[in-house]
């Protein structure tokens, strides 16, 4: 009787208490016509997915990372802290570029930590729930068997004429006062003592449960908690990976120009130009241009002469599923290629090694005549054995590689670049002389943008892409 007393005594706080879940807090949203950035996972899943960003997509992943920072004093000073390496990662960029791939590696194991935890997370929430469930069933149980009681002391006190002691006995303010009254209950039967006892164990039974759901609502937390600091750690990871990113694209074009004009090779292949001068002269001019990479579109964001960050790039990427396939765009002659390329990634600068463009990768370059006009197509980044040998002759239409990451890459595609060289009746001549410039007498790097076709410059120049293409 006396744990009971306790028990009684306690039940009006305990039943009294409300609970509720511990939920991570939901991000505010933000104005009309702005990205609501609290769906985190959302926004992960789309900023740090394989597929290529557009300009719009990349400027509002890096919003998004600042709106997350914003909400976090641990991530504002973890993106601070890789805004003052700007500097150091400009001046050795092929160093950070070369720890990019690690970055990725390490996010993409602490996305993986993420969703585990998310999982565990999820199994408690749900059992919570059901623990919650139970209470309020106990809390029931409790509220009948409680009115069992009153109801068989309202029966008793009428013959028992106990009147004056059942708010008494109810109330419950002392242990003496209680086993007193109680005692003098002479008429209590073998059933009120069983609906006691079973109230007695309703209430053990809901203490318990009480007691276990705030363990695992502390529990909970822990987990909430960690999850908060991987993200955080997460999205710093990808923010460092795009900050040096944004930091090559910016000194890409002057790595590429090192070492972009070929000549061991040269004498070469001027004489298998001579062996197939014949088959040169056979070759006619294509009526109009065909797609090269029939299934995929150009990249907007890498947009022709600059990247959305301000960096130089020179021509277009088809960025899409690697083993796409790539065709020639128009009659002609494969110039020069080369194949040896294994790898890819940002700072990868295979392609000089084996004879052509530094950071290519495995590249191929098509000299034909179309509409009069003739031009020179370097196709880079090529999945390894497929690119066609230099000296094959083509047709529109014809495959000459598929889309690989070769080189300094950061994902499948193919990077396109078209020079405008002059009349067409020149294609012969022209190719058992070229002297194995890569860029076909148009520069590098930022010089290469003096000699764009849309400013009025003459043969040679370079040709915008989407002006072909489309895109």
């Amino acid at each position: 009787m006396k744990r009971l007393f306790r028990i009684l005594c306690s039940l009006g706080l305990l039943c009294s208490l409300s609970y509720s879940g511990v939920y991570a807090e939901e991000g505010d949203n933000t104005t009309s016509g702005t990205p609501d950035y609290s769906d985190t996972e959302y926004w992960t899943s789309i900023c740090t997915g394989s597929g290529e960003l557009t300009s719009q997509t990349k400027s509002q992943c890096m919003a998004f990372m600042q709106a997350s920072s914003n909400q976090s004093t641990v991530l504002s000073q973890k993106i601070k802290d890789i805004e003052s390496q700007r500097e150091a990662i400009a001046n050795d960029i092929l160093y950070y570029a070369g720890l990019v791939q690690q970055y990725q590696a390490d996010a993409a194991a602490l996305n993986g930590e993420i969703a585990d935890i998310n999982g565990q997370i999820a199994v408690s929430e749900k059992k919570i729930e059901e623990l919650e469930l139970k209470i309020e069933e106990n809390r029931n149980e409790i509220e009948e068997a409680e009115e069992k009681i009153k109801h068989r002391m309202v029966i008793q006190q009428r013959t028992m004429r106990l009147n004056q002691y059942l708010d008494i006995l109810m109330g419950a303010r002392s242990f003496d006062e209680f086993i007193r009254i109680a005692n003098g209950l002479s008429d209590i039967t073998n059933y009120d003592t069983q609906v006691m006892q079973e109230l007695s164990a309703l209430i053990d039974e809901l203490n318990h449960n009480i007691e276990e759901v705030e363990q695992e609502k502390e529990d909970l937390q822990k987990r909430k908690d960690e999850v908060v600091a991987k993200q955080n750690e997460y999205l710093a990871l990808m923010y460092q990976a795009q900050v040096v990113e944004q930091e090559y694209q910016q000194k890409s074009a002057e790595l590429e120009a090192e070492g972009n004009r070929i000549a061991g090779e040269i004498e070469q292949i001027q004489k298998l130009m001579e062996e197939i001068t014949e088959k040169l002269n056979e070759v006619v001019a294509t009526a109009g241009w065909t797609y090269p990479v029939p299934s995929i579109r150009i990249n907007a964001y890498a947009g022709t002469w600059h990247y959305a960050s301000g960096g130089v790039h020179l021509g277009a990427d088809f960025s899409g599923p690697a083993g796409s396939k790539i065709v020639a765009v128009g009659n002609g002659v494969i110039l020069h290629s080369a194949d040896g390329c294994t790898s890819g990634g940002l700072g990868n600068g295979c392609g000089a090694n084996i004879g052509g463009s530094w950071g290519g990768g495995n590249q191929a370059y098509l000299l034909t005549k179309i509409n009069g006009g003739l031009y020179a197509v370097k196709y880079l980044h090529m999945s390894p054995g497929t690119v066609v040998e230099k000296g094959t002759i083509v047709a529109a239409g014809q495959q000459i590689g598929l889309v690989g990451s070769t080189g300094n890459s950061s994902g499948p595609h193919c990077h396109i670049e078209v020079f405008y060289l002059g009349d067409a009746g020149d294609f012969t001549n022209y190719a058992r002389n070229w002297n194995g410039d890569l860029a076909f007498g148009c520069g590098w790097g930022s010089a290469g943008l003096s000699r764009l076709c849309e400013n009025g410059v003459g043969a040679p120049c370079r040709v915008k892409p989407e002006s072909l293409f489309g895109g």
